[in-house]
């Protein structure tokens, strides 16, 4: 059976990373069996490419990216979920795969890592995540998490726009999938195609989690887009009826606690790239 190797299931998604739940739900839609492991103590630095997903297929053969993990099912197991698309289509779903891929994630930082009071919503993950690691070492590896994203966040551009920028971006991206989506029960008609696997994902990493802020309020509020993620959530992931709704409690408390955006928000940023001082840690 194929293993996938994922980080931990979190506010109702199969995983904390979209990445990852994007593998998850193009194996469970093509029907291919596999089962999720952890990485040991998550040693990154044991992955083959220093992130996850990556999966061990039964032979032993290991791939990692997601879109390479992809195209290496299709190729050895054949192509259960797309072989029915037109040229077109296919076309259209590779674009919108790479489209959400390489610009929609960068949203879902945004509301995650830029603000110290987001970023502490991980608080429990961590817990969990690093529980082999004695409390007093937990800090260190967290506080270099971070600083990596914030620093790809920064060198792919998305980071230099302010907040509200990135927010009026995330407005036209989420209106471009509601409108293409429309009313159609899978982003190409009425069965789901392997581009479902990627925009379902993408869409719950926002809509699912307890994270605050307007872009996860903008895309809750698109109607087609929480009946398209009931559908497959239903679908597929039941168990984690729980931990969705705990983390739609989670959110709500967390909006209340939001501050309105001032240049202090930043900080992270601005110790990283523009010199600042930075704060003085806390216990």
């Amino acid at each position: 059976m194929i293993k996938m190797y994922g980080y931990l299931p979190a506010w109702g998604c199969s995983d904390m990373s979209p990445y990852v739940s994007y593998t998850d739900l193009y194996m469970r839609l093509a029907g291919l069996p596999f089962t999720v492991e952890m990485l040991h103590q998550g040693d990154l630095t044991k992955a083959p490419k220093g992130k996850l997903p990556f999966i061990v297929d039964t032979d032993g053969t290991v791939v990692s990216d997601t879109v390479l993990i992809e195209l290496y099912l299709k190729k050895k197991y054949g192509d259960k979920l797309d072989a029915k698309l037109s040229k077109e289509q296919k076309a259209i779903s590779t674009m919108v795969n790479r489209a959400l891929g390489e610009s929609w994630y960068w949203l879902i930082v945004q509301t995650r890592y830029r603000r110290d009071e987001d970023f502490s919503i991980y608080d429990p993950l961590w817990v969990k995540f690093l529980s082999w690691l004695p409390v007093e070492q937990r800090r260190e590896p967290v506080r270099v998490f971070r600083q990596r994203l914030l620093t790809q966040f920064w060198n792919h551009g998305a980071g230099r726009n302010s907040e509200a920028e990135v927010e009026t971006l995330a407005y036209t991206q989420i209106d471009a999938v509601s409108d293409f989506l429309g009313d159609k029960p899978y982003f190409h008609g009425d069965e789901p195609s392997s581009v479902d696997a990627v925009l379902y994902s993408n869409l719950v990493h926002l809509m699912f989690t307890p994270f605050p802020g307007p872009i996860i309020d903008y895309a809750n509020s698109k109607a087609n887009l929480r009946a398209y993620t009931d559908r497959i959530f239903n679908q597929h992931y039941p168990q984690l009826r729980a931990d969705r709704e705990e983390a739609a409690q989670m959110r709500k408390e967390a909006v209340k606690a939001r501050r309105p955006y001032d240049c202090d928000c930043d900080h992270s940023l601005e110790e990283l790239f523009k010199g600042r001082q930075p704060r003085p840690q806390t216990a």
